[in-house]
């Protein structure tokens, strides 16, 4: 019964091996942009339905979909959850250390005020002047710089309300009997921490990483509708003259291939249709992982 429980979290781990792997031992397959019948006339062009060559189909510029998922799955699960350990760690520091700043009124009606205004909204203000360009022009960051801005403006959009959260439990923690009794006995701050707050906190923690993931997630998809991409994002020409814009991602994570696709939901609804589907299952698995966690914490 455990091992059933704990197979969203396996499947986690499988998801991104694979992702990891497979790109260093299979070749992205090649669509040509026309198909040719026997008479050499054109019979089909890019994208192309799903089949048997290409699993779940291409998208316009012949890029293999079942590919660009497999490829985009580690930076996806390995992005959030980078962004995710540094809010975590960062919001336990500062809810630990500043519990009083944190309970105090004006920093508490500040943070209320906050929760009103989107992540996604602070992030895309910070984050669009500096990876969107304009056509023709070279991307203002590279590669890791982006990936590098992109951490750091994630990370500090959620850490004041996840600190307030464990600021709040630590306050909590503090005013019970044994905390008291520790005082008594002569225990600093740093063994009352290690012995009595940190054990007790710890399970919310994990169950708070749970959370402060598919968090990350849903902000990293509001971004990409807007053009933000994990890495970057690359800008092309739709036509000669300019008269629509491509956005790509660089490093085909999931957000990035539905914001980048979505305009084709009237057009050629399988091109973004498995992508969403891909990044609903991965939050569906983080949300049962965590919901088998909460268990074990309950009981």
């Amino acid at each position: 019964m455990k091992s059933v429980r704990a197979l969203p979290l396996l499947i986690l781990i499988f998801i991104f091996l694979v992702s990891v792997i497979w790109p260093n031992v299979e070749d992205e397959p090649v669509a040509s942009p026309f198909l040719y019948d026997e008479a050499g006339r054109v019979v089909d062009t890019t994208p192309y339905p799903p089949s048997r060559e290409h699993w779940l189909g291409t998208d316009r510029e012949g890029n293999d979909l079942f590919y660009l998922l497999v490829t985009g799955a580690k930076w996806t699960i390995l992005f959030a959850f980078l962004v995710t350990l540094f809010r975590v760690i960062l919001a336990t520091i500062l809810g630990a250390l500043l519990k009083e700043w944190f309970a105090s009124p004006w920093v508490g009606g500040l943070l209320q005020a906050f929760t009103f205004v989107p992540q996604s909204l602070i992030a895309l203000i910070w984050l669009a002047p500096l990876l969107l360009y304009e056509l023709r022009s070279a991307p203002p960051l590279t590669m890791t710089q982006s990936i590098l801005l992109q951490m750091i403006v994630f990370t500090i959009v959620g850490v004041p309300a996840a600190g307030k959260m464990i600021s709040e439990t630590v306050r909590h923690l503090d005013s019970l009997d044994f905390m008291e009794s520790a005082r008594v006995l002569g225990g600093s701050s740093f063994h009352r921490a290690k012995v009595h707050v940190f054990p007790h906190l710890f399970p919310r923690l994990i169950i708070l990483t749970g959370r402060q993931l598919v968090q990350v997630l849903t902000l990293l998809l509001h971004l990409a509708i807007f053009h933000l991409f994990i890495g970057g994002t690359v800008i092309t020409s739709g036509q000669d003259h300019d008269q629509f814009q491509v956005y790509a991602s660089s490093t085909y994570e999931w957000a990035g291939l539905i914001g980048s696709h979505y305009h084709e939901l009237l057009l050629e609804p399988y091109i973004v249709f498995f992508p969403v589907m891909a990044y609903s299952f991965l939050i569906l698995m983080i949300n049962l992982t965590v919901n088998h966690l909460e268990k074990i914490n309950q009981s």
